[in-house]
């Protein structure tokens, strides 16, 4: 499923040759435009398409993660913004709606989304509010599956965690077994003592979470469960392209928090 059917495939190829660019691979970029039109043609998912062509940037460059210098730094950067977050978060008891609204608000920092400019640091943008924000209620005790996104708001994502656990949830963080873009990897998150699923591959992890509920970061997340989803979930993400903005009637770059039937509902009519 492409959401758009020609912008979607316009970010795809536009996202891997910026890719063979920040790697220092740009001679590679003819080689890469072959295989994006194979894929292309081939593949109905969006999610497949994006996974199945970053496979292909580890390909060229012979690294299993390229970015993980990258990663490293906004891991840092996440840790710094992360001891503000913990010290708001304390002053309101660890209040869950507000966990939330941090986390998804931490939703800011990308590498390759076609139009995508971000002009604030992570430390302004924790503070964004929801331009959506939908209501859920869960029974405490309930299994939660927290699917993680970007390195560096994946500190912030940890808060959550703690702010649910506090509350009487069991909560494991899920991420991908091998690297995809900037997301953290079983190998690569540190998990400060959560427990951690590692889901196969490089697919979007939110695919492979059938039981609990799922609270997934990122438009990857939120696209993919749209395709494939499978239990009651929660996306915190923001309108990073003109794309999920327009669909959505929100300003872009707006902070979102959705239900998996406003996901199906306002994602799921792609060509």
């Amino acid at each position: 499923m492409w959401i758009d059917n020609g912008n979607c495939k316009l970010c795809l190829v536009y996202s891997r040759t910026k890719d063979l660019v920040a790697l220092g691979y740009q001679h590679r970029i003819p080689e890469m435009l072959l295989r994006l039109a194979e894929i292309v043609e081939k593949e109905g998912s969006r999610a497949k398409a994006f996974a199945e062509s970053f496979e292909y940037v580890k390909l060229l460059t012979r690294a299993g993660d390229p970015y993980a210098e990258t990663k490293r730094g906004l891991r840092e950067l996440g840790k710094n913004v992360a001891r503000i977050v913990e010290r708001h978060l304390e002053a309101v008891n660890w209040d869950v709606k507000e966990a939330l609204r941090l986390s998804a608000a931490a939703n800011i920092i990308d590498t390759s989304v076609l139009g995508y400019e971000n002009a604030k640091s992570l430390e302004e943008a924790i503070w964004d509010k929801p331009v959506i924000e939908d209501v859920f209620e869960l029974e405490k005790g309930t299994d939660i599956y927290l699917v993680l996104d970007n390195a560096g708001e994946a500190e912030i994502d940890k808060l959550l965690a703690k702010s649910l656990i506090m509350h009487g949830y069991r909560v494991t963080l899920v991420v991908r077994e091998k690297a995809y873009e900037i997301d953290e990897t079983v190998e690569s998150l540190e998990k400060d003592g959560l427990d951690v699923m590692a889901t196969p591959g490089s697919m979007p992890p939110i695919i492979y979470v059938n039981k609990g509920f799922a609270i997934a970061k990122g438009i990857a997340n939120a696209e993919a469960y749209a395709e494939f989803g499978k239990t009651q979930s929660l996306h915190l993400f923001r309108a990073k392209c003109e794309v999920i903005a327009r669909r959505l009637g929100v300003p872009k770059n707006s902070v979102l928090i959705l239900s998996s039937n406003s996901i199906k509902k306002l994602f799921g009519g792609g060509s």
